[in-house]
């Protein structure tokens, strides 16, 4: 009867067939697959039962038939009557054909398992009687647990689930099960199943956080040369791994494996390729993934962990910069989280990691610390997206309600804000959204209130400002360059660099760009360490070389300025090894860039090393405008020791007309010529010559101190001569 096939019952007369029962329609339909259980009673009263296999034995029909006793040439049998098709594929098994014995036996508890913190499944030998089974009383768990709210006979009549009204937490327990009967009235004895219970849980945000990353392995320290990075389960929950996703600033987000990770624990994240190689360097936990070999970058990057639906548990935007020892940004040494606990902080709470093999995956980190924040938050750079959007970025990750509060923050002149919101990018970050639009030309004053705190609840000490304004192109020499600083000898090339990060340049203000600031933040002491920036540079050579300032935008591109150096323009009393690693300073801003004369060593008495990075430079000069004469020195007395009191002398010239040629020597009281600085050169109607107090004697050799006379002669295009005498003192410590 095809789809509504059931199982039924025939009595054959002398090859005749009488049926006597049927039993559920479509049970034997579409490929079945059944067990059964046939009974019949000397009386002859028959009962089947049948069901799928692996499901319980269902009842099918109950009838009396006892025509025919039992005897020789008496049978029973089974028959399948199907299409010709399916006629060969049918087969029986496990037949089993014995006397009906009573059951003595009490029914067995065979296991007990946790489905839920409020559910447990137990599964007897045998068919149970519903009354014994369902009753809580016979079921009770240890731990505090107590006797199960209710139990739910299943329909297969051997399984019973309980529910609690105490939870489990995760742990072992013991179930007690005593007074369950089978349909036969035997009652079980105490019996004691154990079990176990593993609460799974959802990560929230900052369960779990990213605590070490390896972005740079190469040149090894101690470790593989293979990128990783390591979380850490902060909470006291077990998380299943397979929630989650890991992704970076470029990349899809990837599924964690189907794996759990504990209360405490530390794992270490690999690319598939490289997970024996890191797991044999570390006795912690390595989990490999389906990822790049060199997913992380070098200089940054944007790392989150966050679950299949996309909300964040953490992000680290993590840059080079991080590096507290600049020895280590170069590889081989990874980026450490100090203080889990603090896990919003952002980059104040990451460094270099100080083991000497470069790093600690899967385990503690061996820069961790529980201290407490107690650091005070400040605004670190302010910078304009639009005339109506200002991106402010403070110095570690920041309270959300108190940042994203408008009241905190005031302009002068005036302007409104709309709106404040924190970037879930980075807690270090908001976006300001302005009512009024900023105006060109005109630099603002932001001040924020002490209200706003940072993830610890430290508030600002004051109110803290900064000034900013809308970027503008500059005109020629808006901008110049002020300082070099070579550390190294290089070799010299030509290529443009550029300048790849959102900085203001405000009026005054002096900016370093370096290809590796933490040196140089290490380096000088007392300088605005957020003022210097990393950026690629050309290389230049500490010989001689050549540099330019150029601004592009909207097509076009000009020169700034532009500086050919060497190293005649240091102070002529430092020998070639003394100007190693001495930076080249500019005397006067508003003095012309090339000219020799406007440029000297550094002294090292502002920062305790030869530069002043971020600083007026130490042998800076205030304007003078030169007497209306033709040899002008505003201040006739030097004093050649370094202490950035008159180091070197100024000697202004201005002539008539162009076309002289001039020689400039200087001498001693007694008569005697101890330098020639300017010998029958070409020079032009002004400018600026200098006098380091050094002599022709030989590099390095200092005059003498004493009234030294200085001897200008010069000679015009017509024929005519100029002869002028100054008398200088050059003084000494005694």
């Amino acid at each position: 009867t095809g789809s509504a096939d059931a199982i039924r019952m025939y009595r054959q007369d002398a090859g005749a067939k009488i049926l006597l029962a049927t039993g559920q329609a479509s049970l034997a339909a579409v490929s079945p697959n059944l067990h059964f259980r046939i009974k019949r009673t000397f009386s002859g009263d028959w009962t089947i039962d049948a069901g799928n296999v692996g499901t319980a034995l269902q009842p099918q029909f109950t009838l009396p038939e006892n025509t025919w006793p039992g005897g020789t040439n008496r049978f029973f049998g089974f028959q399948c009557v199907y299409t010709s098709s399916n006629a060969t594929k049918f087969f029986f098994d496990n037949i089993n054909i014995h006397p009906d014995v009573p059951d003595t036996q009490a029914p067995s508890a065979l296991s007990a398992n946790a489905n839920s913190a409020t559910q447990v499944t137990v599964v007897f030998n045998e068919d149970l009687e519903e009354t014994s089974a369902e009753n809580p009383a016979n079921y009770s768990i240890n731990n505090g647990i107590g006797t199960a709210q209710t139990a739910q006979l299943g329909a297969d009549l051997r399984t019973v689930v309980l529910s609690l009204q105490n939870p489990l937490s995760t742990g072992n327990y013991s179930l007690q099960v005593a007074g369950v009967k089978d349909l036969f009235d035997n009652a079980s004895a105490s019996q004691t199943l154990g079990f176990q219970y593993i609460k799974i849980e959802s990560a929230a945000e900052f369960d779990l956080i990213i605590t070490e990353i390896m972005a740079d392995p190469s040149p090894s320290a101690g470790l593989p040369e293979v990128e990783w990075l390591e979380i850490f389960n902060r909470s006291n929950k077990i998380i299943d791994l397979s929630t989650l996703r890991f992704s970076d600033a470029t990349s899809a987000p990837v599924a964690l494996p189907n794996e759990l990770i504990q209360a405490g624990e530390y794992i270490a994240l690999v690319a598939s390729a490289n997970f024996g190689t890191l797991q044999g360097a570390t006795a912690g936990r390595v989990i490999s993934m389906p990822l790049s070999t060199s997913v992380l970058n070098n200089e940054l990057d944007i790392l989150t962990l966050s679950t299949a639906s996309g909300a964040i548990i953490d992000r680290v935007a993590y840059s080079v910069d991080w590096h507290t020892i600049s020895s280590k940004a170069d590889g081989g040494f990874s980026l450490e989280r100090i203080n889990p606990e603090l896990p919003c902080l952002g980059a104040t709470n990451w460094q270099s990691c100080p083991a000497l093999i470069g790093g600690t995956p899967a385990l503690q980190n061996a820069s961790f610390t529980s201290a407490a924040d107690l650091e005070q938050p400040r605004l670190f750079k302010a910078f304009p997206e639009s005339p109506t959007s200002i991106l402010l970025t403070f110095t570690e990750g920041m309270d959300q309600n108190s940042v994203e509060d408008i009241s905190a923050y005031q302009f002068a002149p005036a302007l409104s804000i709309a709106d404040a919101v924190q970037l879930s990018i980075d807690r270090s970050l908001v976006r300001l959204t302005l009512g009024t639009p900023m105006q060109p030309s005109t630099v603002y004053t932001l001040s924020i209130e002490n209200t706003v705190q940072d993830c610890s609840g430290n508030t600002f000490l004051f109110v803290d400002t900064i000034q900013l304004g809308l970027a503008e192109k500059p005109e020629i020499q808006d901008i110049v360059i002020n300082e070099i600083f070579l550390a190294s000898n290089s070799d010299s090339t030509t290529s443009i660099a550029q300048v790849l990060q959102d900085r203001l340049f405000l009026p005054g203000e002096y900016h370093v760009i370096s290809n590796d600031a933490p040196y140089v933040r290490e380096y000088f002491a007392n300088i605005i360490k957020k003022n210097v920036l990393n950026n690629s540079l050309p290389s230049l050579d500490d010989t001689a070389d050549s540099i330019k300032i150029y601004w592009a935008g909207g097509g076009q591109a000009i020169t700034v300025d532009s500086f050919f150096y060497f190293r005649g323009m240091h102070n002529a009393l430092l020998s070639t090894s003394e100007q190693e690693g001495v930076a080249l300073e500019r005397i006067r801003v508003d003095g012309p860039t090339q000219s020799s004369a406007n440029w000297t060593s550094a002294s090292p008495l502002k920062t305790g090393a030869p530069g002043t990075p971020t600083l007026p430079n130490s042998q800076v000069a205030t304007t003078i405008n030169p007497a209306d004469e033709l040899i002008s020195i505003p201040v006739a007395r030097l004093s050649p020791d370094g202490d950035q009191r008159e180091d070197f002398l100024e000697i202004f010239y201005s002539l008539p007309k162009e076309g002289y040629a001039a020689s400039l020597s200087i001498f001693d009281a007694d008569g005697n010529l101890v330098k020639n600085l300017v010998r029958q050169n070409l020079i032009g109607t002004a400018g600026t010559v200098r006098w380091d107090g050094d002599t022709d004697a030989g590099e390095g050799v200092k005059a003498r101190p004493g009234i030294h006379i200085l001897y200008f002669e010069m000679f015009g295009p017509d024929g005519t001569v100029k002869r002028i005498k100054k008398a200088v003192a050059l003084v000494g410590q005694f």
